[in-house]
C-alpha cells in the first residue's frame, strides 16, 4: 500500500512555460526575454569538500554562469544550486524530502533510497514530460532510461554511465623495476610482490610504506571475488546473498587478515573516512605501493599528477592481479547507469526540470559542461576529441565538472562509437595510457548484478544500518587475531544477518523470483 504523499500538479508550470524558447544548442544570438513569470529552478549539487583554497565556490563559477546565461536567462529561469555534502547526501536528502523542501532536481546513487521515495509517492512521473520535452534525453540516455521505470512509470532519469568499470588495481611500476619483479598476474604473485615491497622498501620510506592501500568494503571486492566459488553461484544468489555469506568469500577475508598481520596493508585503514580522503595524500607521498581505487581515479582525482611532481620517476601501472583457479579475473562493474536523477512530487517545476536536463543533453552543451571553455581549458585534437590544457582553468575542472553534467557519468562524445568515449576519458594527455589501461583492466571479466526493479521493503528498511555494519564487519574480521578469525567471522556475520541481513536476502530472493517469473 503506497503511503499518501502530497502530490503537486504541474499544469500551472506547463501554462507558465508555454512560451519558453526551444532548449537546444548554444546560440550566439542574444536571447529574447520570454514572456511569463520568472521562476527559480533549484538543482542539487554535491559538495565534495575538495575545492582548493582560493578557487571560485562551486555555486558561482564558470559552469554555473554558463548554465544561467545559456539556459536560465533565455527561458526566464533562475538556476539555483543547492549544495548537499557528498558524505551525508542520503541523510540530508531524506530530511529535505520529508519536509517538502527538496530542490526541484535531486539525485543519489543509492537505489534503496529511490525505492523508498517511489513507495511513498514522493516522486513525479516524468514519462509524459520526457515524451514532450526530452528528445535529447531520449537519444543520449537510451541505454539507461529503462532503469528508471518503477511500477511502469518513469519516476527516475538514470544518468548514463559512459565507462562501466568500477575499480582498477594499480602498482608502482618503478618499484617493480627496482626489484626486477614482473607485473603480477595472479593473486599469489601479487601477495608475493607486496611482501617484497615491505621487505626491500624500494620506495625508501624508512619503514612507513604501505604495500597495499585503500582497504574498504567496496574496494576489496576484486580480491574477495577471486575466492568465490563461482561454479556454485546462480544469478539469483549473486543478486540476493550478502557478500559475507557468498561461498568462498570467507577465504578472501582471511587473506586480508593475513596481509594485515604481516604489515602489508594500512594499519589505520579502519579509521579512514568513508571516501578515503587520506589515501590520495599517501600516494602523493610515495608510501603506497599498490591499491584498488575507482577506475582512473588517480588521474581524475589529480593525485597521479601530484605524485609525479613530487617524484618524477614514479610510475603507476594498471594491473589485473586477482585471479580464480581457472584464470578468470571477476570483479563487479556498473550497470550502464550512474546517478538516479529525480523530481520530487512537491516540485512545481517538473517541466522546467526536464527542459533543463534536455538542454544539458545537447552535444554542444555536453562539450562545455564537461570540458569548460575551448582555448582556455581544452583544445580539440586531430581525432575530434577534447584534450585538457595545462591551465588553471582546466585544473579547476578536475574537482567538480562531473556534478554539473549530471546526466552523464564519464566524459562523452559519441553515441555511435564507444571507443571514442574511452579515448575522451583519457582527457589528460600526460596520462592517456594509464587511463586506457585502467578502463580495460577494470572491465576485464566484469559482471553486473541482475536487474530487479521490484522494491524490497527490507532493503529499504535496513539499508543504512547494514551499510554501517559492513564497515564494522570488515574492520573486525581483518584485524582479529589469526587464531580467532573463524569464530570472529562467524559471530559478527551472524550479527549482520540477525539485524536485517537475513530479511534483506529473503526479500531479494522473493523479488527476483517475482521479477523473472511474471
Amino acid at each position: 500500500m503506497r503511503k499518501s504523499f502530497r502530490q503537486v500538479m504541474i499544469t500551472t508550470v506547463a501554462l507558465i512555460m508555454v512560451s519558453v524558447l526551444v532548449l537546444s544548442g548554444c546560440s550566439s544570438k542574444p536571447p529574447t526575454e520570454p514572456e511569463g513569470k520568472r521562476i527559480t529552478l533549484k538543482v542539487e549539487l554535491f559538495d565534495r569538500n575538495n575545492t582548493p583554497t582560493g578557487e571560485p565556490p562551486i555555486t558561482d563559477n564558470f559552469m554555473t554562469k554558463f548554465i544561467q546565461e545559456r539556459f536560465g536567462d533565455p527561458n526566464n529561469i533562475d538556476v539555483e544550486f543547492v549544495t548537499v555534502p557528498r558524505a551525508e547526501e542520503v541523510q540530508k536528502m531524506n530530511v529535505l524530502m520529508a519536509s517538502n523542501s527538496a530542490p526541484d532536481i535531486v539525485f543519489t546513487y543509492d537505489k534503496p533510497t529511490i525505492q523508498n521515495y517511489v513507495n511513498s509517492g514522493g516522486l513525479t512521473d516524468l514519462g509524459p514530460i520526457i515524451e514532450e520535452h526530452g528528445p535529447n534525453l531520449k537519444k543520449v540516455l537510451g541505454p539507461s532510461l529503462p532503469y528508471g521505470v518503477f511500477e511502469e512509470k518513469q519516476y527516475v532519469i538514470p544518468a548514463l554511465r559512459v565507462i562501466q568499470s568500477q575499480t582498477t588495481t594499480f602498482i608502482r611500476r618503478d618499484w617493480l623495476d627496482q626489484l626486477s619483479l614482473p607485473v603480477p598476474t595472479t593473486t599469489e604473485q601479487f601477495v608475493d610482490t607486496l611482501r617484497a615491497f615491505k621487505e626491500k622498501d624500494p620506495g625508501q620510506t624508512g619503514g612507513k610504506g604501505i604495500p597495499l592501500g585503500y582497504i574498504g568494503v567496496f574496494h576489496t571486492m576484486p580480491l574477495v571475488n577471486s575466492f568465490y566459488k563461482w561454479d556454485e553461484l546462480t544469478e539469483r544468489d549473486l543478486y540476493a546473498i550478502p557478500r559475507w555469506k557468498m561461498p568462498g568469500a570467507k577465504d578472501g577475508y582471511k587473506l586480508l587478515n593475513q596481509l594485515y598481520h604481516e604489515g602489508l596493508i594500512d594499519p589505520d585503514f579502519a579509521l579512514a573516512s568513508d571516501f578515503g580522503q587520506e589515501f590520495p595524500q599517501q600516494v602523493v607521498n610515495s608510501i603506497v605501493g599498490s591499491a584498488t581505487p575507482n577506475t582512473n581515479e588517480p588521474v581524475y582525482g589529480g593525485y597521479y599528477e601530484n605524485l609525479v611532481k613530487n617524484n618524477p620517476n614514479a610510475v603507476l601501472e594498471p594491473i589485473d592481479p586477482y585471479s580464480t583457479p581457472d584464470g578468470k579475473h571477476p570483479k563487479p562493474i556498473y550497470e550502464p547507469i550512474g546517478a538516479y536523477i529525480m523530481v520530487p512530487a512537491s516540485s512545481k517545476n517538473a517541466e522546467a526540470a526536464v527542459k533543463y536536463l534536455n538542454w544539458m543533453a545537447d552535444p554542444a552543451n555536453i562539450l562545455v559542461l564537461q570540458n569548460g571553455e575551448e582555448g582556455l581549458s581544452y583544445k580539440m585534437d586531430e581525432e575530434g576529441l577534447p584534450v585538457l590544457l595545462d591551465t588553471p582553468e582546466s585544473q579547476n575542472l578536475l574537482y567538480n565538472y562531473f556534478d554539473y553534467c549530471i546526466i552523464l557519468n564519464g566524459k562523452y562524445v559519441s553515441i555511435e562509437d564507444p571507443d571514442k568515449n574511452i579515448a575522451a576519458n583519457a582527457f589528460n594527455p600526460d596520462f592517456k595510457d594509464f587511463t586506457v589501461k585502467s578502463i580495460q583492466a577494470g572491465s576485464n571479466d566484469g559482471y553486473t548484478l541482475p536487474r530487479v526493479d521490484i522494491p524490497v521493503e527490507a532493503e529499504i528498511k535496513y539499508a543504512t544500518i547494514l551499510t554501517e555494519k559492513d564497515k564494522e564487519v570488515l574492520a573486525k574480521v581483518v584485524t582479529s587475531k589469526p587464531e580467532n578469525f573463524d569464530s570472529v567471522y562467524e559471530k559478527i556475520v551472524q550479527e549482520y544477518m540477525d539485524m536485517g541481513g537475513t530479511a534483506v536476502m529473503e526479500g531479494k530472493m522473493a523479488a527476483y523470483d517475482e521479477f523473472y517469473n511474471k
